[in-house]
């Protein structure tokens, strides 16, 4: 493995580098005259650029994780996650948090039973003269 320090930061230089833009630099062995990495991005005409040229104009530096496997993405799921789902299991605790207990007054009676324009259709009906 090839590491470069730069910044306090320790690059692998083996593997790709994503920016803040979502622009991917490599390193493909290239050095400058003073010791720093020369890194590429395929689709940037004025690369190679030192490695602490990219970290200084275009952010920190993010290295990209090789992709799962297929099954590496099957072993990571539950294998009965469709039929957990599917039954609408929930774990205890998630429930508590997310139901909220509901009693028959749950909600203080309502201002505009009384007053405001509620008040004033129910003078209309009839329903009260006062």
């Amino acid at each position: 493995m090839t590491t470069f320090e730069y910044d306090g930061s320790v690059f692998d230089l083996t593997r790709c580098f994503v920016d803040v833009l979502g622009v991917e630099w490599e390193w493909r062995g290239e050095w400058t005259a003073s010791g720093e990495p020369l890194l590429v991005s395929p689709g940037l005409p004025d690369s190679p650029v030192p490695l602490p040229d990219v970290y200084r104009d275009h952010g920190p530096l993010i290295p990209v994780s090789p992709r799962p496997s297929a099954a590496q993405y099957r072993a990571a799921v539950d294998p009965d996650y469709a039929a957990t789902v599917a039954a609408g299991y929930v774990e205890n605790h998630i429930a508590a948090a997310v139901a909220p207990v509901l009693t028959a007054h749950h909600l203080p009676p309502s201002p505009l039973e009384q007053t405001g324009f509620r008040g004033f259709l129910n003078t209309i009906k009839g329903a009260r003269r006062g």
